[in-house]
């Protein structure tokens, strides 16, 4: 039985990490704040330590005792953004965990990342990829590859440190109020499931379940080697447009409402109401995820295996329902 902390507990990755390790036998040790709802932790057995990623202090007693670390917390791209908030928690609590790490002498530390400042164009397998010439200038992307790049600057000097990059999240976590946040891609869904959202701007999402997230994660805790990154992304054949998927989930759960792609473009007001985050994703070249060869690196070292999202669909919808979120 190891100890395991993790950030970012409450979030829709954290909790369901949170979870399964729980489910395994490992003793869990979660960071949060004093402001958190944590209480679905508490319930799950979850040894709960205040305190805020970005205090070192605080994230170093959390640390003692911890053979490893599953890093998720982070603050995500909306549509407004401030550098200095976004730099502190992504960039400055990256650090502070890393930090703590070594000086608890834990066995290894698994960072979540992104994927969107990679360049994907080349023909290099994803995990492998270099970083774009000319990444997206928005503060979760800017912040986000700098935390990527010290986490991969500490395993170069011996520090054993893996990375791991989800594509869009969705699906049922514990904390029902953090899994249901203004950033998440499930409050999306929800939105085109009541027939509140009519259109979303058009680029190639994979998505993910967050059990898979969450399940990959702790498979590159067990099974990663120091210095690689993982991709934790949906099927290639599932990749879609937010709406089409919106689109999935209505005709699955037996809506009639749809959503409409909206074509990315320099209308003032798109960028209002995306944020820069999301128009950098849509204006930025890609390759096609779904182009990718049937076996990555990935699935190899961890044996990861994405959930279809047909059937993830189904489960987020279930739990809405399950929860009182829609009828």
């Amino acid at each position: 039985m190891s100890t395991i902390l993790v950030t970012g507990a409450t979030g829709l990755t954290g909790a369901n990490v949170c979870r399964m390790l729980v489910g395994r036998g490992d003793r869990v040790r979660a960071l949060v704040r004093p402001s958190a709802d944590s209480a679905p932790l508490a319930a799950l057995g979850v040894d709960l330590v205040e305190g805020d990623v970005t205090d070192a202090r605080s994230v170093a007693t959390a640390a003692a005792g911890c053979e490893g670390a599953i890093h998720c917390a982070a603050l995500l791209g909306g549509s407004s953004q401030d550098i200095d908030e976004f730099k502190s928690v992504n960039v400055d609590g990256t650090h502070n965990v890393l930090d703590a790490a070594e000086s608890a002498g834990m066995r290894r530390v698994v960072a979540l990342s992104t994927g969107t400042f990679f360049d994907t164009t080349t023909g290099v397998a994803p995990e492998d990829a270099p970083v774009a010439a000319h990444p997206s200038a928005d503060p979760y992307t800017v912040t986000k590859l700098a935390a990527f790049r010290e986490a991969m600057a500490r395993a170069a000097a011996g520090q054993d440190v893996v990375t791991c990059h989800p594509g869009a999240i969705y699906g049922p976590a514990p904390v029902v109020s953090r899994a249901l946040a203004r950033t998440s891609f499930n409050r999306v869904l929800l939105a085109a499931l009541r027939g509140r959202l009519d259109r979303y701007l058009r680029f190639p999402v994979s998505w993910v379940l967050a059990d898979d997230v969450a399940r990959g994660s702790i498979a590159a805790l067990d099974r990663g080697v120091a210095g690689e990154r993982y991709m934790l992304d949906g099927r290639p054949e599932d990749t879609m447009s937010i709406a089409a998927a919106c689109n999935r989930a209505c005709a699955l759960a037996g809506v009639t409402h749809r959503v409409d792609d909206v074509e990315p473009s320099a209308d003032p007001e798109l960028a209002e109401r995306f944020g820069p985050t999301l128009m950098a994703i849509a204006t930025e070249p890609r390759a096609d995820p779904r182009q990718r060869p049937a076996t990555s690196k990935t699935a190899e070292r961890l044996g990861y295996v994405a959930t279809p999202l047909d059937d993830g669909l189904r489960e987020l919808i279930a739990w809405l329902r399950e929860i009182g979120r829609l009828n």
